[in-house]
């Protein structure tokens, strides 16, 4: 009878703190930079922590193109990946089209946006905010 009558106060402690919580922050990515290097684009982001080595895909979004070829580093403990876009698809990108980063192939059902999706602890998703070609250094 002891144990049960812990086990109810326990219980009833913590309802005041099972609302939503969060284990840990969604980790700060950017855009490093992005160099011509032959007949491709090096697109670079860096993160604060390494980024996930796992069964999905990375996907660099840029206006309505997605690329995932990429490599990735852990210099100094941080995550660093570098995308490698293809000449000819890096001239049909558009300045100021939105750049995001996702763990995986989101699906966006019912309208949802990737800039919605981006503003989610819980998504791997990611704004790395709008695409400039003059920051581009050869």
């Amino acid at each position: 009878m002891k144990n049960i009558t812990t086990l109810l106060l326990s219980i009833v402690m913590l309802l005041p703190f099972s609302g939503k919580v969060i284990a840990q922050e969604k980790a700060k990515v950017k855009v490093a930079h992005m160099k011509q290097k032959g007949g491709e684009v090096l697109f670079t982001v860096n993160a604060a922590r390494p980024f996930i080595f796992g069964g999905n895909k990375y996907y660099l979004h840029i206006g309505n193109k997605a690329f995932t070829r990429n490599v990735q580093s852990k210099p100094n403990g941080k995550g660093q990946m570098t995308f490698f876009i293809p000449q000819d698809d890096y001239k049909g990108l558009q300045d100021g089209a939105g750049v995001y980063l996702t763990y995986g192939e989101l699906v966006r059902d019912g309208g949802v946006s990737l800039e919605e999706l981006s503003k989610e602890y819980r998504t791997k998703c990611w704004s790395l905010g709008k695409f400039d070609k003059s920051s581009l250094a050869k």
